[in-house]
Order: structure tokens, then sequence, then C-alpha cells
């Protein structure tokens, strides 16, 4: 893994109301990889360049250039790059009442992800501050962090109407898993274009809805495979796939195993457990 980090400095005094640990500049690499079981501090992190994808708590998405995301302390972080094309991002890590309260004050305690949020520039500007050294500049570093708050509520203001409409659309694909997808059918059921659907859809998701629908039905087909007796054939039917060979093709790209190999290692790992 290939990072500049630095730490900050605080005199005593000024870490009680609000603690600036460490901040810097990951750059790409394929192997990295951050994991906390429940994180200790915020982290605000922008992408330069490339993508990787972001899990917290249930929640997943995918971040790539340009985008800026927000993981909230108390919560399970676990976060790594794109192997084909791993991310430059910049990075600062906070905690303490004062972000507790801004976080909350600013109506972004349940949001973590700004697509198009450019945040490079103020947290460029504490990666400089932290470079001074043994030089305490809390006031300074408080204005440009009460400045990064501010650009996420008015990103999460803008987005929140989109966010409602994703979950129009996610409710709307879930009820048709077993289905044939349709497109049309979701463009009428928001009113949307089929070019707004499909951007708006992987604007706030990483992924375009037929993406998404695919995922789920292999979802499905795992748990089939695994706890009923229907056949590869009577599976590929109940989701819609247009032949057997166009199923068993779609579940080996995405689950590395035919659906015959997978539903005989899960049978095996059931009786051995």
């Amino acid at each position: 893994m290939t990072e500049e980090v630095y730490n900050i400095y605080q005199d005593n005094d000024t870490r009680a109301l609000i603690r600036f640990h460490i901040c810097g500049t990951t750059f790409p690499d394929k192997t990295y990889q951050i994991s906390r079981a429940e994180a200790k501090t915020y982290c605000i992190e922008y992408i330069e360049e490339g993508k990787g994808t972001v899990h917290l708590n249930d929640e997943t998405f995918y971040p790539c250039a340009g985008d800026s995301y927000f993981l909230h302390a108390g919560k399970e972080h676990n976060y790594y790059s794109n192997k084909d094309d791993p991310w430059k991002k910049h990075f600062v890590n906070v905690s303490g009442k004062l972000v507790d309260s801004l976080a909350e004050c600013y109506g972004i305690s349940n949001i973590a992800y700004f697509k198009g949020l450019n945040l490079g520039k103020e947290i460029k500007k504490i990666i400089e501050i932290a470079q001074k050294g043994q030089e305490d500049h809390t006031s300074e570093l408080i204005a440009i962090l009460t400045e990064i708050f501010f650009k996420m509520y008015k990103h999460g203001k803008y987005t929140d109407d989109l966010s409602k409409l994703g979950m129009q659309m996610k409710d709307f694909l879930n009820a048709q898993i077993t289905s044939k997808f349709n497109i049309e059918l979701l463009c009428k059921h928001v009113s949307r274009s089929e070019s707004q659907t499909i951007r708006i859809f992987k604007q706030l998701f990483g992924i375009t809805p037929y993406q998404y629908v695919l995922s789920k039905k292999i979802g499905l087909a795992k748990k089939l495979l695994e706890n009923t007796n229907l056949s590869i054939n009577e599976i590929s039917e109940k989701l819609c796939f247009s032949n057997t060979f166009s199923f068993s093709n779609a579940f080996k790209k995405r689950v590395g195993d035919s659906p015959q190999t997978y539903r005989k290692l899960a049978t095996k790992w059931y009786k051995d457990n």
C-alpha cells in the first residue's frame, strides 16, 4: 500500500472539542484495502483518479474519480481499490463532539456517498497545514471542516430528490426479479426517459438497472440452488433467463462456478457443517 500520511498537530486543550487525527494521499495500488470493525473516527475522502468499492455497514457504493464520501464513526468501514483502475484519493480522519454536532446539524448523519462532489481543494488545504508540523492550527482547520460540511449539505439537498427517485426505482426492480427485465416499464414507472433513468440510477448506485436486476437474479438463484430441488432449467425459467445456457453463463461469470458446481459445493458444505 502506497500512502503519504501526516499527523495533524493540536494542543491538548483543543483536542477536547475536536480531534484531527491524520490526513494524506493514497496512491494507486490494486491491493489497497482498509477494514475497521467499529470505526472510532469519521473519514472524509475525495477520489482524484480511479475507482473502488466502499462498504459501510450494510450500505455499498462504488465511488470513482470526482466523487467524495463521508464514513461515519461507530460504523463498520471496509473499502478497497478497483484492481483494474485503482484510485488515488485524499483523506482526513476526524472525531469529537463538534464533528458529531456538525453531521447532525447539516443533516448528513445518514448520508455517506456524494457523487460528483469535489472536496479535493479543502482536504488538500488540511494536508498542507499538517505538513507545517508542530503548530496548532485548530481554528483554521475547523473553518475548513465547516466548509466541507456545508458543501456536503448543499450537495445532499440536491441529491435528496434523486435518492428518493432511486429508491422508487429499486423498489420497482425488486418486485420484478422473477420477471423479464424491461427498461421501458421502469421508465414509465418513474416518468423518465431511458437515458435519464439509466443515468440517474448509475449515478446513485454505481451500476445500471440491468446490472442491478441481474445481480439480484443471481443472488436468488444461489438461494434456490442451496435450498430447493429445482433443476437448473427450472431455475432458469423461474428467473426469466432466455435459456439455460444464458443463465449458466451469467451465473458462472459472477459467482465463479457453474450452477451445477455451486450446488454440489453448497450441498457438501451443509453436510460437513
